[in-house]
């Protein structure tokens, strides 16, 4: 059978899952990165059940087990460490914590393909022949028979599809770190004051990842203050360890919560998107990378069966989009209440959390972890 060739923009989670996905077909990926090098930033991940089911039917479960740390109970908490509520996850397959940088190197092990650094996408354009033209920043110039953008938020391949602009930003920036405590916790938790949270989740040798947000204008700048002590001045008041993990973060790094409108029209001809190209959302549920999982693997189950046509990519945005949406939308509404700065909505809030029977938080889980991708029908 003549074996297809598949440009893949962006070698982040998506990218790399889609080329596992498609490993022993006719297809041969070609991955094309626009850093030096292929890698992630040494921050902290969440992986639920609905992700670590692909990646079981993937035959990396047990990798992935290995350099996570179990989340065996999620709090709510308020600023000064009362606790609003409580869930257990109860799914056969565990909630993790890990490093991105460990979850990247799994799937980069795996991932079949050829891989291109310093490839900064410029233009595409469709050929009269069924093929796809990429031309490069670099002046490097290939032709492929498809072309799947995995290249971000910020996408490339999206703009060229779509033209749809600019992505959306939320209100609130937020910091992420790692860092050793002194403290066993051994839970996640998220706590909540007025326009700020800060979350933990464990990772494995006694380690936590840390994130806090705050309202403020788009990646204000924390100079000339400095970032820790400016983290130090917002939540140095919070409960134990909060300040400790800021204390002891080597590394702090700080983005903008931003995210797209969910629209369909990720497809056309021989071109799609994956992940955070297709259907970026804000952290609020932890399903960024979840997501981008299961769409990868998605997309790569109907390439097999039905190839690279536009039926194909159409069949696969009709699956995926309506899931996505739900996820985008429900999370940035969490993200606008967690953020709320007004004092009666920040207790209403609260005391909506604290006398929310358990099983109806569970249900919501649900909503989420339940998710099978590999049992669809397609």
């Amino acid at each position: 059978m003549h074996t297809k060739d598949i440009a893949i923009i962006g070698g982040g989670i998506a990218g790399l899952t889609l080329a596992i996905c498609l490993k022993g077909s006719r297809f041969k990926c070609h991955i094309f990165e626009k850093n030096p090098e292929f890698s992630e930033i040494g921050v902290a991940i969440s992986l639920f059940p609905n992700a670590l089911r692909v990646l079981k039917q993937l035959g990396l479960l047990p990798e992935v087990v290995g350099i996570g740390s179990a989340i065996t109970r999620i709090f709510m908490k308020t600023d000064n460490g009362r606790i609003l509520a409580q869930t257990e996850p109860r799914y056969q397959l565990p909630a993790l914590g890990m490093l991105r940088t460990d979850l990247y190197a799994i799937l980069l092990k795996h991932a079949e393909a050829t891989f291109y650094p310093n490839h900064t996408l410029e233009s595409f354009e469709s050929t009269g022949d069924g093929k796809v033209k990429l031309t490069f920043n670099n002046g490097d110039s290939r032709m492929f028979d498809a072309l799947i953008g995995a290249d971000g938020i910020n996408s490339v391949v999206r703009q060229g599809i779509m033209k749809d602009g600019k992505p959306v930003f939320r209100g609130y920036n937020m910091w992420r770190g790692i860092a050793a405590s002194n403290s066993e916790i051994h839970y996640a938790s998220e706590s909540y004051g007025k326009g700020k949270r800060v979350g933990i989740v464990p990772l494995p040798d006694g380690r936590y990842g840390w994130w806090a947000t705050s309202n403020e204008k788009f990646m204000a700048d924390d100079e000339p203050e400095g970032t820790k002590p400016k983290l130090q001045r917002l939540f140095g008041y919070w409960h134990h360890p909060i300040s400790e993990l800021i204390a002891k973060s080597d590394y702090i790094v700080k983005d903008s919560l931003s995210d797209r409108i969910p629209v369909r029209g990720w497809s056309r001809g021989n071109c799609t998107l994956i992940g955070d190209a297709a259907h970026p959302t804000t952290p609020n549920l932890g399903q960024g990378g979840c997501l981008a999982i299961e769409g990868a693997y998605l997309l790569g189950e109907i390439m097999r069966k039905y190839g690279i046509t536009d039926t194909a990519f159409q069949l696969y945005e009709s699956i995926q989009f309506p899931r996505a949406k739900s996820i985008v939308d429900d999370s940035l509404m969490l993200g606008k209440m967690g953020q709320w700065e007004n004092s009666m909505a920040v207790f209403l809030r609260n005391m909506a959390m604290a006398v929310a029977p358990q099983s109806i938080t569970l249900k919501v889980i649900d909503k989420y972890f339940l998710q099978d991708v590999t049992s669809l029908k397609i």
